[in-house]
């Protein structure tokens, strides 16, 4: 069977073709994704916002394969309604399938607290009014952006045409020695493979929004294992899930 391990839901906007991809690759064995989209063409704020009105019927829909976890895969989608608006798509598709749930922001927000880390250099694709915004939420969660830099892209389609020599290099723009982690966001915009090797250049943890997604998926399924080579996160998360560490478990549990 496949997913004997688990099944995870994702509801992705409808260009994304980069979070599937890299949730194969990280995926440990028996551990399968399953996707569903809502339309998305531009990233801009009115669009983003719209998403919301189809979350329940996507959830709904992905959640017959029999899924362990559903997740709101889209960044700036998760964010753009402000702090704890993360919180109300949770609730919308954790009500209408009654699988638990989560978002890309709630898993990246997450994976700061794990990390122990306030200060973050951000490097998105975004224009940079959706990247403000992203700003702004972090900031409302008490966490310090020291430098950012978007890409000025609009077409959720663009974002995907990214080769993964764009995020490392941006990454390493807007690092700084006050950072103490980067963070590359957008489910669309292709990182994983580069990650351990940004975190031996730039030595200090460097977070995805794909690898953090999938590191709570993980957590939600209770599965302990993942694909080698994809950055210190999952160490971190994985002993949290395994119970070895009570530390970690009640920074993962924290809102």
């Amino acid at each position: 069977m496949y997913g004997r391990r688990g099944r995870i839901g994702l509801v992705l906007p409808t260009a994304n073709s980069t979070m599937e991809p890299e949730f194969q690759r990280m995926a440990p064995d028996g551990v399968t994704t399953h996707a569903n989209r809502i339309e998305l063409k531009d990233v801009t704020p009115d669009s983003l916002l719209a998403m919301e009105h189809d979350a329940a019927r996507s959830a709904r829909q992905i959640a017959m394969g029999r899924v362990g976890v559903i997740a709101f895969g889209c960044t700036s989608g998760s964010f753009v309604g402000g702090p704890g608006y993360d919180e109300r798509l949770v609730k919308i598709m954790e009500d209408e399938t009654g699988v638990q749930a989560t978002t890309t922001t709630t898993a990246v927000v997450r994976a700061l607290r794990v990390l122990g880390v306030q200060r973050i250099a951000m490097a998105t694709p975004y224009i940079d009014e959706v990247t403000q915004l992203e700003v702004d939420y972090l900031h409302a969660l008490g966490f310090e952006v020291t430098n950012w830099k978007g890409g000025g892209l609009v077409l959720t389609a663009d974002i995907q045409e990214c080769a993964p020599e764009v995020s490392l290099r941006r990454a390493k723009e807007v690092d700084s020695d006050r950072a103490e982690a980067v963070f590359i966001s957008c489910t669309g915009f292709r990182s994983v493979e580069n990650l351990e090797k940004l975190e031996a250049d730039l030595g200090k943890p460097v977070i995805s929004a794909n690898q953090a997604t999938f590191a709570d998926c993980l957590r939600m399924l209770g599965v302990n294992e993942v694909a080698p080579g994809y950055g210190s996160l999952f160490r971190h998360v994985l002993t949290a899930s395994s119970g070895d560490s009570d530390t970690v478990k009640a920074a993962l549990a924290a809102e």
